[in-house]
């Protein structure tokens, strides 16, 4: 983890996503350092800016939350300033929908704020928004169940893991100092994982929570769903190739657990780009925000550079 001090010094996530209104359908945000992969904004933090211009404009029709959004990254992002402009593709009494550009390159100081023959589209989304506070409908039970093995255990004392960093289950994922400089937005994060074994093949569960403090909101989601521990293939590695990975020490001689090893530090200093994002929020956290937030990563198949990542944020008393 990045040190106290360096923490600090960094803007919060709500400070790091404020927007001004630019004209009716134009807003402007600065993309953060402290935000970033290497030299490129975090894909999920850039989408959250977008939805915080979203917010804004629909502010006045009483549909803040996001409900739906599907994001594609044809350019990558870089810090500074950016511009969103907004489509209204439909605005709607319970539901609206919106067609969101980012650009960034060869913006104007006025009106039209953007050339579009120098400017660059960075991201493009299509959202859904609507109030998940007074959004009704039909509620009724399905024949879907959660195995006994898939759910989260409870953590009886949160405090423990700030204090102590662990307790008998989960423990701190520390990002090395080598990365820190690298990927200044995971030292935004405190990620808590299992001690051991996953708890699930193939599933990484952990409990996250902002380094500085902030509770994680409504706006934080985007955010919340392309970001993970440095580590997070080793938890999703089949048990065969984690347990070459997790080999003792006097298996460092052993010629398949070195090749393993091998490949697995080319791995840990690439970051993949997050080429398509999307978001689907069945319900709205508490209006102050939660300190933890619990969470479940999984991934169906990664093969040549290319793999999913489903994020799961189930519900929880302890939340």
């Amino acid at each position: 983890m990045a040190s106290d001090k360096a923490v600090r010094a960094s803007p919060s996530f709500s400070e790091a996503t404020k927007i001004e209104q630019l004209s009716s359908h134009v807003y402007q945000v600065g993309l953060s350092k402290a935000f970033c992969v290497g030299a490129v904004p975090n894909g999920g933090y850039t989408s959250a800016c977008m939805l915080a211009a979203a917010k804004m404009h629909l502010g006045p029709r009483g549909q803040p939350d996001t409900l739906t959004a599907h994001f594609e990254f044809p350019n990558r992002a870089s810090t500074g300033s950016a511009i969103v402009t907004i489509e209204d593709v439909k605005l709607g009494q319970q539901t609206s929908t919106l067609h969101l550009t980012l650009w960034q390159g060869g913006l104007l100081s006025q009106a039209p704020w953007v050339d579009h023959s120098v400017s660059r589209r960075v991201v493009l989304a299509y959202t859904t928004h609507t109030n998940l506070r007074t959004f009704s409908g039909i509620s009724m039970p399905t024949g879907y169940e959660v195995t006994p093995a898939a759910e989260l255990p409870s953590v009886s004392d949160f405090d423990a893991l700030k204090t102590n960093g662990a307790d008998e289950v989960w423990e701190e994922s520390k990002l090395p100092k080598i990365y820190a400089t690298m990927m200044p937005s995971l030292a935004n994060w405190q990620f808590y994982i299992p001690r051991k074994e996953p708890l699930s093949p193939g599933v990484l569960d952990m409990w996250i929570r902002l380094a500085c403090g902030e509770p994680i909101t409504q706006n934080t989601l985007a955010y919340v769903v392309d970001s993970f521990p440095y580590n997070v293939h080793t938890f999703l590695a089949a048990p065969a190739l984690r347990e070459l990975l997790n080999a003792p020490p006097e298996r460092s001689g052993d010629s398949d657990v070195k090749e393993t090893r091998e490949k697995d530090q080319q791995r840990a200093e690439m970051w993949f780009p997050t080429v398509v994002m999307n978001m689907e929020v069945k319900t709205a956290l508490p209006e102050e925000g939660v300190e933890w937030l619990a969470v479940r990563v999984s991934s169906k198949q990664i093969k040549d550079g290319k793999f999913d990542l489903e994020v799961l944020s189930p519900c929880c008393d302890d939340c």
